[in-house]
């Protein structure tokens, strides 16, 4: 009887530590929560929303300046959700209306007429890229873990060449 008990304790065990272990995700080598997988999806897929609106931005077309307009609002809207107070503030700053934010910067591009120069790309791109460093801080507080994390985002969105190539349809 005691052979019998300790064979379904060890079967329990085992059990625990398996569903456990399944339980988490990986992504870019950090464990990650599920709801935090889903944060992690969910970022991915605006990010990518948001860089096809820059790609397919024409400065004579209103609907086009839209599109990038509501796709940078949804960014800012599910990015900033679980950022600290700082953090979310220079995540509004870098894609905001601020003359230097995204948004900004599209607005008066439409305004004049005028596509995206090299300084204006060069512009959104670092602008884009910083608040896409900012999203891992909603993920995780330790920095190496940040970095994986980012360095993945990049990796799985194409962020960094995709956003290399905004401006070429001037």
């Amino acid at each position: 009887m005691k052979k019998f008990f300790a064979i379904l304790l060890s079967l329990i065990m085992v059990t625990v530590v398996l569903g456990a272990c399944t339980h988490n995700k990986v992504y870019g080598t950090v464990v990650v929560t599920p709801e935090k997988y889903k944060q992690i999806s969910a970022d991915k897929t605006t990010i990518e929303d948001s860089i096809k609106g820059l790609e397919k931005f024409n400065s004579e077309n209103p609907e086009s300046e839209q599109k990038v307009i509501k796709t940078l609002n949804t960014l800012i809207k599910k990015g900033q959700r679980h950022l600290n107070k700082q953090d979310r503030a220079q995540f509004k700053q870098l894609l905001g209306d601020t003359p230097t934010g995204v948004k900004g910067i599209v607005k008066n591009a439409y305004d004049h007429q005028r596509g995206f120069d090299d300084d204006l790309s060069e512009r959104i791109r670092n602008n884009m890229l910083k608040a896409i460093k900012l999203l891992p801080h909603g993920v995780t507080k330790h920095q190496d873990e940040q970095n994986k994390i980012y360095k993945q985002m990049l990796k799985d969105t194409q962020a960094d060449r995709k956003l290399y190539r905004i401006g070429g349809n001037e």
